[in-house]
């Protein structure tokens, strides 16, 4: 299995990009199966297009920000990591696309957020990239966006 997330793309088997919200949805899943995150609580943070919480100026754009950012928040608060290891992951994630940025891409915090939240999470063997991967696919089979 995999234990590290490619910070430039995400991509499925058959080269394609995995969207965030696919992703979100599939690590989403993986962690509730594995009783590490209630859906139900997930994306409480703030509606999408609102100030999340105590984080001036962010906004969340879509749902799944603050599904990410939720389960994020929620395992580190349950101990699963130390805010220190998903900082350096965060930081990583944006020095990485800032170094191999494309043209006209605009830059997505929660998007980088998101991948470092999977690669602490494949770093410490909680849900590999495998995994993610496989359970988007399924996902997308069945229409889920």
């Amino acid at each position: 299995m995999s234990t590290a997330l490619n910070p430039a793309e995400h991509l499925d088997a058959a080269g394609s990009r995995i969207e965030p919200a696919l992703r979100t949805a599939a690590l989403e899943q993986l962690l509730t199966e594995r009783g590490l995150v209630d859906r139900d609580r997930l994306g409480t943070s703030a509606p999408a297009g609102t100030a999340a919480g105590p984080f001036d100026g962010a906004w969340f754009a879509e749902p799944w920000e603050s599904r990410a950012f939720d389960m994020a928040t929620s395992l580190h608060g349950a101990g699963l990591f130390a805010w220190p290891q998903f900082q350096a992951a965060l930081t990583a994630r944006i020095a990485a696309w800032e170094d191999a940025r494309p043209a006209g891409e605009a830059p997505s915090y929660f998007m980088h957020w998101l991948g470092a939240f999977e690669d602490v999470l494949a770093g410490d063997g909680t849900v590999f990239t495998d995994e993610i991967v496989q359970r988007a696919a399924e996902l997308a089979l069945r229409g889920h966006s």
